[in-house]
């Protein structure tokens, strides 16, 4: 690519940074089905968040969610792997990216940060934003850009409870790499 090629690619990639690329409240309250099927496969054995009786004895005075499990609430179920994920402005950045070349993908980072604890009975609404799109990069894997999202979790009442940033590398993989960089 040619410097202006570039430069009119990145003058379309940063003019996604600050859009929203999604909003959705979640189709089911926090309840103790789920959390014990998390905690299950988590190998979580904690009660305040299997117990009801013994965490209402306890410190806390119910039983809450665990924490680690703020992005589960409001995930997609299997019909985004049928029927695919719907456009929205995150989407669209990564076809242009891969329309340039930049077919690999890397998860790079991931923070969550909790604000409250989860209470049976909450309902979570997560809204997304590209937060950071950095300047092309020479990496291992590739040349590309890194990009980040910030996801705020707030709840019925509109009260934010925790965020999560996520950070992905679109990359061109080098001449001769593996398979499984897409």
């Amino acid at each position: 690519m040619s410097t202006e090629d570039i430069a009119a690619l990145e003058a379309r990639v940063y003019a996604y940074k600050g859009r929203e690329c999604g909003c959705s409240t979640a189709a089911d309250a926090v309840n103790k089905p789920m959390i014990r099927q998390w905690c299950e496969v988590m190998g979580n054995t904690n009660p305040d968040h299997l117990d009801e009786d013994r965490a209402a004895s306890g410190n806390r005075g119910e039983l809450v969610a665990p924490a680690t499990m703020l992005f589960v609430w409001n995930q997609a179920g299997y019909s985004v792997a049928s029927k695919g994920r719907p456009k929205d402005p995150q989407v669209e950045l990564i076809d242009l990216f891969n329309a340039h070349g930049y077919l690999g993908v890397v998860a790079t980072d991931t923070t969550q940060e909790y604000y409250r604890e989860l209470r049976l009975g909450d309902t979570i609404t997560a809204r997304t934003v590209i937060d950071n799109i950095s300047p092309r990069k020479s990496t291992g894997l590739g040349e590309g850009y890194f990009y980040e999202t910030i996801t705020d979790f707030s709840d019925q009442d509109g009260n934010l409870v925790g965020r999560q940033t996520f950070k992905v590398l679109k990359f061109k993989p080098k001449a001769g790499a593996g398979e499984g960089t897409q």
